[in-house]
């Protein structure tokens, strides 16, 4: 969608999203649109049944979007439906053996090790770093200045993991790895015409000399910092990981899975927050009355001083809105699993080798869901809050026992950050910024969102 088709500004607004295809289109057709933009490759039958099944190059494919069948193969089933090649092609060229990667045996003991990591108390123990960002955020921001929303969220939350990563490493220049990070996530995240092929597993996915670089870069940095901590524990993530232990076994974790699993906290770790909190700030500053509701909730909660970590049941609009955006932009738009045992799901025969795609997107926007799915309207979950309960149509950050494992760290900061940043700016987007949203492992506001931020009185 280009800037001429946005709506006036107004209580009613509707966001920019993918339009289905007509279900007329070409194979060629759909294939290219999906190749471009893999939110706009679904028909409108993904849009009104629960499973769509159809024939791409040689492969049976299902396209899911029902919550009781995602749940099916994300939890009841779990074991029958390991990730898809596409999924271990993308992430395995900078993380292959990370968490988000292995599977079977090797994730089980991985995720026994990783998860206490993020636990309640140790989250606590970090929303003083998130703190000291969001802190340091505000006050680089004049009056009146003029950003770029995505730009400004990546930096934000990039200082929170640098914080909370980085600590005082020595042999670490920030400024680059956060580039790398960048330069390495555009490399490894775009779907190109070799990934839709029925390739062996474990095929190598070349990617450009300038993303190679990235990805070593990163590594790199995070060969260095476990070194660091080995030799000088720290309470910090880095020393987290490196002193995790399997509870069952009691060994931690290999020196290759460290690394990788550091690598996927480097590359992921704060993309997924900063676009959260991009599309939250440009949703409120485009509809400015919720936005003067927010900052009424913020200010009779916490009219000074930092937001704690514990906020979300003192501030129930803001994490509606935080809900909301997720709704419509959601960290996981997309999630592809392969059958490796002849089940049902939804009545219907999935065969050894079909291939599932969970389009979480197209599922957050049907009407059998969702009462008028388009609009920006977060006090559904106000009135309504079964919509967050387990099981729902609402799964942001996927389901079952692969749910992201930071997603309580994620919540925690875009809570404190977008509270903090709406009690001391007003936020303001003009009319005709409308940005295409487009996936590539995240989905990203196409060209950025311009903004003003106005400091307030």
């Amino acid at each position: 969608m280009t800037a001429n088709m946005a709506p006036k500004m107004s209580e009613a607004f509707t966001p920019p999203y993918a339009p289905a295809l007509t279900g007329k289109e070409s194979f060629s057709y759909a294939m290219w649109k999906f190749m471009r933009n893999p939110i706009e490759g679904f028909g409108p039958r993904a849009y009104s049944q629960d499973i769509t099944t159809a024939n791409s190059l040689g492969v049976r494919l299902h396209v899911i979007t029902a919550p009781e069948l995602m749940h099916d193969v994300l939890s009841r089933q779990a074991e029958k439906f390991p990730k898809a090649p596409i999924d271990g092609r993308i992430f395995s060229t900078a993380m292959k053996e990370g968490l988000l990667s292995v599977e079977g045996g090797q994730w089980k003991r991985q995720r026994r090790v990783l998860a206490p990591i993020f636990r309640p108390a140790l989250l606590s123990a970090m929303a003083p770093m998130i703190t000291q960002s969001i802190e340091a955020f505000t006050s680089r921001i004049g009056q009146g200045a003029q950003v770029e929303l995505r730009e400004a969220m990546s930096d934000l939350t990039f200082d929170v993991l640098a914080k909370a990563l980085l600590g005082n490493a020595e042999g670490v220049e920030r400024a680059s790895l956060h580039k790398a990070m960048q330069r390495g996530l555009d490399s490894v995240g775009t779907i190109r015409p070799d990934d839709l092929l029925p390739l062996p597993k474990g095929t190598p996915r070349p990617i450009s000399p300038a993303g190679y670089l990235a990805i070593r870069r990163v590594k790199k940095a995070a060969d260095t910092l476990i070194a660091q901590r080995k030799r000088h524990p720290q309470d910090d993530l880095v020393g987290l990981l490196t002193g995790a232990t399997d509870p069952h076994s009691g060994k931690p974790l290999s020196a290759r899975e460290q690394r990788d699993n550091l690598t996927g906290f480097f590359i992921a770790g704060h993309e997924t927050t900063a676009l959260t909190l991009c599309w939250a700030l440009y949703l409120l500053g485009r509809v400015p009355t919720i936005q003067e509701r927010v900052l009424s909730e913020v200010k009779a909660a916490y009219p000074g001083g930092a937001i704690p970590h514990d906020c979300l049941s003192n501030l129930p609009l803001t994490r509606a809105v935080i809900d909301e955006t997720q709704r419509l932009f959601p960290p996981a738009a997309l999630m592809g699993r392969q059958c490796a045992q002849d089940t049902q799901i939804g009545g219907r025969d999935i065969v050894k080798g079909d291939i599932l795609t969970l389009a979480i997107y197209v599922m957050h926007r049907r009407e059998a869901f969702w009462s008028k799915p388009k609009l920006f309207d977060p006090d559904r979950f106000l009135e309504n809050p079964s919509l967050n309960a387990k099981g729902s149509a609402f799964m942001p950050f996927g389901g079952g026992p692969r749910i992201c494992v930071a997603a309580g760290f994620a919540r925690m900061e875009a809570m404190m950050a977008l509270a903090t940043i709406i009690r001391d700016f007003k936020v303001e987007v003009a009319d005709n910024v409308y940005p295409r949203p487009k996936l590539t492992v995240t989905l990203r506001p196409e060209g950025g969102i311009p903004a003003r931020l106005t400091r307030r009185n």
